[in-house]
């Protein structure tokens, strides 16, 4: 009885290691989420300053000095992209952090109406509901990293696999390109998968 109860005991403490792994990574994922936010609260806020700054010049100064002279001052060049792609990694940044505290919306306004295996069968339901959408996430976000190439052109992955790093470099440079910057959208869709398997990870844990 005593061999039953402390091997119950080590898989419980394996569990809680694990558990305190997942919480430990999803932080730092978090973290960097939020570096992801402060950067776009920053440049939204310096672009608006520097817009204002322009159209005060522009109707106060313009009437009897050079306008050049403060032509430089204008809003920060693809603000929006900028804004659009830190906000998004934020976002999936902070997708295992809220898993794995639970943080997301419940609406439990009928929680003390039901029972306790009721709540417990929903709670189930919600975490395999959440577990299903990291996988279709995961699966969507892998077909834009490693859609089917044109023509006979092999696919990105095969290209990996037999250590073709000049094509498979190459490939990655023909890859789409935001409109204003022309930043290459790949990184994103990379670390976004990343982000989405772990929360995948995390989510197989709660489950």
């Amino acid at each position: 009885m005593s061999d039953v109860s402390s091997g119950n005991s080590s898989a419980q403490e394996r569990f809680d290691g694990v558990g305190r792994f997942l919480t430990a990574a999803a932080g730092v994922f978090a973290f960097v989420g939020g570096m992801g936010l402060i950067f776009a609260i920053v440049v939204t806020c310096v672009s608006i300053v520097l817009k204002v700054t322009r159209r005060v010049l522009d109707f106060t100064v313009s009437g009897f000095a050079n306008a050049e002279a403060w032509a430089g001052i204008k809003p920060i060049l693809g603000e929006e992209e900028l804004v659009q792609y830190a906000v998004g990694a934020a976002l999936f940044s902070a997708l295992p952090w809220v898993m794995i505290k639970r943080g997301h919306v419940r609406i439990d306004i009928f929680e003390p109406l039901f029972g306790g295996l009721f709540n417990r069968l929903l709670n189930l339901a919600a975490d395999f509901s959440l577990l299903f959408v990291s996988y279709m996430i995961l699966t969507r976000q892998w077909y834009l990293l490693f859609k089917k190439a044109r023509r006979s052109q092999e696919p990105m992955p095969e290209l990996v696999w037999s250590g073709d790093w000049q094509g498979a470099l190459g490939r990655l440079r023909v890859q789409p390109e935001s409109q204003i910057l022309s930043m290459k959208l790949w990184p994103f869709y990379a670390f976004a998968e990343l982000c989405v398997a772990f929360f995948m990870v995390v989510a197989l844990y709660c489950t």
